[in-house]
């Protein structure tokens, strides 16, 4: 079976190195892996980077998470298709736990947890202590799919008949296409997943605090499309 592995990246000639490193460890398991990297138009040598690492690097001139996710879908060959981010390092078994929940009866996408390897104390302490405990709960509770896309995977064919992720959302597309993919199967949270991501988004203070709760409540209570800008950095 071929996995694709899709990365979004937008100037992260700095970290995607690691990213890529931690993935190609994967393939000395044997596994018929690609690796796209969805370039979001960098002025840096992001690409280049991904190149020497053996990745695919695709083109995507518009900016916006939703715009990447989706391209990675339309150019993706594999079967199952894994998200990450550039800056993130997934552990060796993050395929076979994936491709394990997967294999279950009517499971159309599965999603770990994250956590951050740096950043400030605000938030690295709220994502790392407080916020795993809202997102099990929040599945536990009332079935519902807070997924990171910095660690979900899914079958490709199920994310097509959903119509894949909204390229207008600019936060929560991630958490939006679980929702959706309820539709077409089974979702799966695995707890004890986790990926290590970095926190670098902290470093702006307050004003990246009140862009996640305007977000957050535009997408909650009014179901409307997150277009909050964020800095231009996966």
């Amino acid at each position: 079976m071929k996995i694709s592995i899709v990365i979004p990246a937008y100037n992260e000639e700095k970290y995607i190195g690691r990213t890529l490193e931690s993935i190609n460890n994967l393939k000395e398991n044997g596994w018929d892996i690609e690796v796209l990297v969805i370039d979001g138009d960098s002025s840096d040598k992001t690409p280049e980077v991904a190149r020497a690492y053996g990745a695919n690097v695709v083109h995507e001139p518009h900016k916006g998470i939703g715009f990447a996710r989706q391209e990675g879908i339309k150019h993706a060959t594999g079967e199952l298709v894994f998200f990450t981010d550039a800056d993130t390092i997934v552990p060796p078994n993050w395929v076979v736990e994936h491709m394990k929940a997967l294999s279950g009866e009517g499971v159309c996408c599965s999603y770990g947890g994250f956590r951050y390897y740096d950043g400030t104390f605000p938030l690295y302490y709220l994502f790392n202590y407080v916020q795993p405990i809202l997102v099990y709960l929040a599945y536990k509770l009332f079935a519902f799919p807070a997924a990171s896309g910095q660690n979900i995977a899914f079958w490709r064919k199920k994310a097509i008949e959903i119509g894949g992720f909204d390229e207008d959302i600019q936060v929560l597309e991630d958490t939006d296409f679980a929702i959706r993919m309820k539709k077409a199967g089974k979702v799966v949270y695995l707890p004890n997943l986790l990926i290590y991501s970095s926190g670098r988004r902290s470093r702006e203070g307050w004003r990246f605090y009140l862009r996640m709760i305007k977000s957050y409540f535009q997408y909650f209570i009014f179901r409307r499309n997150t277009l909050e800008r964020f800095p231009d950095f996966r």
